[in-house]
């Protein structure tokens, strides 16, 4: 007697109308025959069907005889959510799939500037806690300058981040914030009644803490295939970094937010991450407020509620 194998990942679709589980196969169907209601069309749908493999990094690993493989993308994600798609069968609404899949379409736009190494897909081979692991990862593009190595990430968004101008305590130079005594630096805890008592200056749009993680865990994949890369270009080993750029393509215009690289501080937090999604145990659910967003685009959101036993996220907080 066999057993039927229970998939695991994206199983198939929500229906952008109903909500319910519908098949790929059904959904392109219904998209070819009009899709009452629906504004996705056939080749939207035969893309979203397409999306990467929940256990490429996983395949790489075997390939490299590695026990376990992880993609960058998966190491800054929710560890609960990585372990929940190797795991289970889960379906998203392909209209959430359009939108990356977008992205996906623009950098392969970006790809074909002819410089550098565009799109290349590095890995690292180490032991952790014992288990041989294969990181993963493909930088957009990686320039070879004459102060090292330089690393760009593209990120096509309708919500770039954006400079500001910030007012500072002309005493200490720190931030402020409006209190009810009015004005006042966080630093010092003075209380700022004058103009001369502040400082105004722009501050430059920032890269997402996320996406600078990500680059400077890329940059950890540089450092390791440095030498074949090197070698890809016809050049030495620089053995250093010139820097790293994340660049986000709004609807307008491009916005170029630098990335500084600390090989220290993305090692204990690649470690922190992999001891999260290599334990027996499933990790907590997200607790950090500024992280909790995260789980109103989980697409195994339901699955961690049930086994969490209530709610997650921004609901959490309201129990």
């Amino acid at each position: 007697m066999t057993t039927a194998t229970q998939q695991i990942g994206l199983v198939g679709f929500l229906c952008e109308v109903t909500d319910q589980a519908i098949s790929f196969h059904d959904c392109l169907a219904c998209a070819r025959s009009g899709a009452p209601g629906c504004s996705m069309v056939p080749a939207a749908v035969h893309i979203a069907a397409n999306f990467r493999d929940p256990l490429y990094a996983q395949k790489l690993a075997y390939q490299a005889g590695a026990e376990i493989g992880f993609s960058v993308t998966e190491v800054i994600n929710c560890a609960r959510q990585t372990r929940f798609k190797q795991t289970y069968p889960y379906h998203e609404k392909p209209s959430s799939l359009y939108r990356m899949n977008r992205g996906t379409g623009y950098h392969n736009l970006l790809s074909e500037y002819p410089e550098g190494i565009r799109e290349q897909t590095l890995s690292w081979k180490f032991t952790f806690r014992g288990r041989s692991i294969l990181l993963v990862g493909s930088p957009d593009l990686i320039e070879l300058t004459p102060e090292g190595w330089h690393i760009t990430d593209y990120k096509v968004t309708g919500n770039a981040p954006f400079g500001r101008k910030v007012t500072l305590c002309g005493k200490c130079e720190g931030e402020t914030y409006e209190s009810k005594d009015g004005l006042t630096c966080r630093n010092c805890g003075s209380i700022l009644h004058s103009r001369s008592d502040v400082t105004r200056v722009y501050r430059p749009p920032e890269a997402r803490s996320s996406h600078a993680q990500q680059v400077n865990l890329y940059a950890l994949l540089v450092e390791k295939n440095a030498e074949s890369l090197a070698r890809k270009l016809n050049s030495a080993n620089p053995g250093q970094f010139a820097g790293a750029q994340v660049v986000y393509f709004p609807d307008k215009m491009p916005v170029r937010c630098f990335v500084t690289l600390d090989r220290g501080e993305t090692m204990q937090f690649l470690k922190t991450a992999l001891a999260a999604l290599i334990a027996p145990e499933l990790p907590p659910i997200l607790d950090d407020a500024e992280e909790l967003w995260r789980c109103d685009y989980c697409p195994v959101r339901s699955v961690c509620e049930t086994i969490h036993g209530g709610p997650v996220g921004k609901a959490a907080l309201e129990v």
